[in-house]
């Protein structure tokens, strides 16, 4: 430094996740480090909100602790409700990129509800759109890991983190086309099952513990920015009794599966959108079945095969 000179300002990246820079005066736990484009103003109720007084739009059973937690969504006017019985009521404003949590003394479980159907509700306004999918990051580009609940997408994504490839996604995936497909990396978040954690894997520290899930965050030199990242394959995890098998899919056989992934608005111009944004991303990359032992003695040797499958490919 130059003697008489201020020194330079210390500049550092703005929280992110799924490409907005969150903007929130409470704690999240997490946020990824820079690459967010639009702001995501994230603000806590005054006091508790009850459901609107009218119709839902749809509803859900969603994964909790007691395996009996709903969520319910409203449309009111060009904004939304979401309402969890083990969170509380979540008011979201996608035109200004707005969404008011609940106050609530479990944070953990309000910050995934968070970045779960009102985050989505959110970039689905802004033209991308989500899948239930994991994703990683193998070379220059992501990898989709789709799934429905309960089949190891987080277990395998987990197994990927271990071999030193960066984690996009655990359970919902934020899809977009620009120059070509791209993945815009969500929460640094990992829920891994009890019975399969032995122990925070070297790149990790645990948050929370419940009987469910454990839940634990991405330390800072493993989570990287919510930059987009360009997306190499999707590759649909099937189950083998004994053997790993991959295969190419048709654009025509793998639509059906990623329709059944993806969350859309249920109305007719939802469902329209949603059709025409899936066929697109079928019809733009390589779709592969991966036929697999759902074995934890396996998963080394399912990530050797994506990855050896994308290394040809690319060859």
């Amino acid at each position: 430094m130059v003697s008489g000179l201020p020194a330079a300002p210390v500049t550092r990246a703005a929280p992110s996740a799924f490409g907005f820079r969150v903007r929130c005066q409470q704690s999240l736990r997490f946020l990824r480090s820079g690459g967010g484009a639009e702001t995501l103003e994230v603000v806590t109720a005054p006091e508790p909100r009850k459901p609107p007084d009218t119709a839902p739009l749809a509803d859900w059973m969603l994964a909790g602790t007691d395996h009996r937690v709903q969520g319910t969504l409203y449309k009111l006017g060009r904004r939304f409700a979401f309402c969890v019985t083990d969170a509380g009521a979540y008011h979201i404003d996608p035109e200004r990129g707005r969404i008011e949590i609940p106050d609530s003394d479990d944070d953990v479980v309000r910050e995934q509800r968070l970045w779960g159907i009102p985050a989505a509700l959110c970039f689905m306004h802004r033209g991308d759109f989500p899948l239930h999918a994991a994703a990683v990051e193998v070379g220059e580009g992501a990898v989709i890991l789709a799934a429905p609940a309960q089949h190891g997408k987080t277990t395998l994504a987990l197994a990927f983190h271990k071999h030193g490839y960066r984690v996009l996604s655990e359970d919902l995936t934020c899809c977009r086309f620009s120059r070509g497909p791209e993945l815009l990396p969500g929460p640094a978040l990992l829920r891994i099952r009890p019975d399969i954690y032995d122990g925070p894997p070297l790149g990790t520290h645990v948050v929370l513990a419940r009987p469910d899930r454990v839940y634990v965050a991405l330390d800072d030199d493993r989570k990287g920015s919510s930059a987009p990242v360009p997306i190499r394959a999707i590759v649909f995890l099937r189950e083998s009794a004994d053997n790993h098998r991959i295969e190419r899919v048709a654009a025509s056989v793998a639509l059906p599966d990623l329709w059944s992934l993806s969350f859309r608005l249920p109305t007719d111009e939802g469902r329209a959108r949603s059709f025409r944004q899936l066929t697109h991303l079928a019809g733009s990359l390589p779709t592969w079945n991966l036929y697999r032992p759902v074995r934890l003695a396996s998963l080394d040797a399912t990530v050797a095969r994506i990855v050896e499958e994308l290394d040809r490919d690319h060859a």
